[in-house]
């Protein structure tokens, strides 16, 4: 087979892949900048105060969303504004509850501690779906993301997981987990509003603006009442907080787009537990934090976890036929 021929047969299926696969690489996307921001939080965390780096997160986001939204003007869905507003509202406090404890989270432990424990939210999500959005209830959703978290906690190994003196734990570390274990939650809840909101079409740029609105004027509110306030020295630090806030942005975007996408969060959020991955081997390469063969295997747990709850999810994401009910408790009404 000549060569041109071979690379017009991979063209084509590479064009199908991302045709027919789209949620998949929106979460990769998305769990690429995620990664980059927790990383980027760490780095950061011995020049400023946590206070400062989310509120310069939450001002990308706001001006990332701004800008997105002069170019492409998009507008909101005509129909039931009132109910789309509201939805955006508590996914915005959602969001903002979530990007705060996170940012916290990352400073107080480390990025591999804290990104472990948020990605247990996979079983949150699962549970959730089947009991508001009507998903099916299937051995294979449950024992993939039960996986997933076990892949999780081998891979950053948490001194609080693996039998630390708890006399040996820090106070301030063990606050950062408590944060991640809340971000969890939060995070596993705003996976199932993305759901509600793309129900009503409602572009990517006003979940993140709304976000904006209310982080921003938040971060600045904590600056000035525990007077933490620091400006940048140098180009470095400018580029390095704006990036987290780019990265956040489109992290979040990517995410809604995912969910949006394949309308089954539970497969979205199992398939973010890559991002554990992702840190650690950052975590290796930018700041020399080791792991163990341990962690490797807890890796390969992650990637096997993925890889099923993407296969065992196809033959159930299909439309319902017009003549089956489906009963989700929360529904979209017109």
């Amino acid at each position: 087979m000549a060569p041109a021929t071979v690379c017009a047969k991979a063209s084509v299926v590479c064009l199908d892949f991302i045709t027919q696969r789209k949620e998949v690489l929106y979460s990769l996307l998305s769990v690429t900048m995620y990664s980059c921001a927790d990383l980027l939080i760490y780095y950061l965390k011995g020049r400023f105060h946590m206070f400062v780096i989310f509120t310069w997160i939450s001002a990308g986001i706001f001006t990332a969303s701004v800008i997105d939204g002069v170019v492409r003007r998009s507008p909101l869905p005509l129909g039931d504004r009132r109910k789309v507003i509201g939805l955006l509202a508590i996914n915005s406090l959602l969001s903002s509850a979530s990007e705060l404890v996170t940012t916290l989270a990352n400073v107080l432990a480390t990025p591999g501690d804290t990104v472990a424990i948020i990605n247990t939210a996979p079983t949150v999500v699962f549970v959730l779906s089947v009991l508001l959005l009507g998903d099916p209830f299937t051995l294979a959703g449950i024992s993939f993301s039960v996986l997933s978290v076990i892949g999780v906690a081998l891979v950053t190994q948490p001194p609080i997981l693996v039998g630390t003196l708890v006399g040996d734990i820090s106070n301030e570390y063990v606050t950062g987990v408590s944060l991640a274990g809340g971000s969890a939650i939060i995070e596993a809840v705003l996976v199932i509003m993305y759901r509600f909101i793309g129900n009503y079409d409602i572009p990517p740029v006003y979940v993140t603006l709304f976000n904006g609105l209310i982080c921003l004027p938040l971060g600045l509110t904590f600056c000035n009442v525990f007077d933490v306030w620091s400006t940048p020295h140098s180009i470095g630090e400018v580029f390095a907080l704006s990036s987290t806030g780019v990265a956040w942005y489109l992290a979040v975007t990517s995410l809604y787009l995912a969910v949006k996408e394949k309308q089954r969060p539970v497969c979205v959020i199992t398939l973010m537990t890559s991002e554990v991955v992702i840190v650690m081997i950052g975590q290796y390469l930018l700041f020399r934090v080791e792991n163990t063969w341990i962690g490797y295997i807890g890796a390969l747990l992650i990637m096997v976890a993925c890889i099923g709850i993407e296969v065992s999810g196809n033959g159930v994401d299909e439309p319902a036929d017009e003549n089956e009910e489906a009963h989700p408790i929360i529904e979209k009404t017109s």
